[in-house]
């Protein structure tokens, strides 16, 4: 009797994934649990940066009316920078950290409430849409209102733009910046024998992926040229197409799982076959990659 081998929905499918290491095996596992390559090609880096202003802030909690996290990064970064400085003697804050009265906390996204779950902070409002903008209108009525938002630096403007469009006043602070890793040789040589699909989780991993590549020679970026963009959610979407990618597959939710479950329906569709059995002959990332 022979025996059946079992076909995964990505049997075969080399995708890359081009976030940092330390957030790269959810999705890793995920995508090779349907029978995915996965090319471990990570683009950033994440750096905490001094922000005094911040320990300055923590001083006075109190009189903000919301504190917002729009990243697991930010809420990381945030809570380590609660349990060093001076600014703890200045508040005379002698009770633990898990005792600190903050304020009313808005997140956006799963990933961004889960991070804080795990710090023992709920979470009172996120909103449906797991965008800065849907964030900022679902606050309601801000006028005078003082906010805290802790972010990285050079973070999209939209969300401070609007809460200040509609009368609050926001504190945005810089608590990390994102660099661009340095590729191992490895990762290098994986990319090189060619990809079918391209993931990207931010706009900083569109923008260093391609710096990475700018300085390398052809040979790292044309066995990439032809394949499949996706991305997690519109600002990923925005950041690739202004710099000349075509984006392919986008989640209806904005998360790893979303993002996953859009790859796999992608590759079973009809529309999705053609386009794969078509995929060496057309390269429609040419001009960028």
């Amino acid at each position: 009797m022979r025996s059946e081998i079992k076909q995964y929905p990505l049997s075969g499918q080399r995708i890359v994934v081009t976030r940092s290491p330390d957030q790269a095996e959810e999705l890793c596992a995920r995508l090779e649990a349907l029978g995915a390559q996965c090319i471990r090609f990570p683009v950033i880096d994440f750096v905490p940066l001094p922000a005094p202003e911040l320990a300055a802030a923590l001083t006075r909690l109190d009189q903000y009316t919301w504190l917002i996290f729009t990243s697991a990064n930010a809420v990381r970064f945030f809570f380590e920078r609660l349990e060093i400085g001076d600014w703890r003697l200045e508040a005379n804050l002698q009770s633990p950290i898990s005792n600190l009265p903050l304020p009313p906390i808005a997140a956006v996204g799963s990933a961004t409430q889960q991070a804080l779950a795990e710090k023992g902070v709920p979470v009172d409002f996120v909103p449906d849409e797991f965008t800065g903008e849907q964030l900022a209108l679902g606050l309601g009525d801000v006028t005078g209102q003082r906010i805290l938002l802790p972010r990285a630096r050079m973070g999209r403007p939209e969300i401070v733009n609007l809460l200040r469009e509609r009368g609050a006043l926001v504190d945005d602070f810089a608590l990390y910046e994102t660099v661009t890793a340095v590729p191992t040789p490895e990762a290098l040589a994986e990319l090189e024998k060619g990809a079918d699909i391209l993931t990207f989780t931010s706009p900083s991993s569109v923008r260093n992926f391609l710096e990475i590549l700018g300085t390398r020679p052809d040979r790292f970026r044309k066995p990439v040229r032809s394949a499949l963009v996706a991305v997690i959610g519109p600002s990923t979407a925005i950041e690739a197409q202004k710099y000349g990618l075509r984006v392919d597959i986008m989640p209806q939710e904005y998360t790893i799982e979303g993002l996953v479950t859009a790859v796999e329906a992608y590759q079973t569709s009809d529309f999705g076959n053609q386009r794969l059995l078509k995929k060496s002959d057309v390269s429609p990332n040419e001009g960028r990659l």
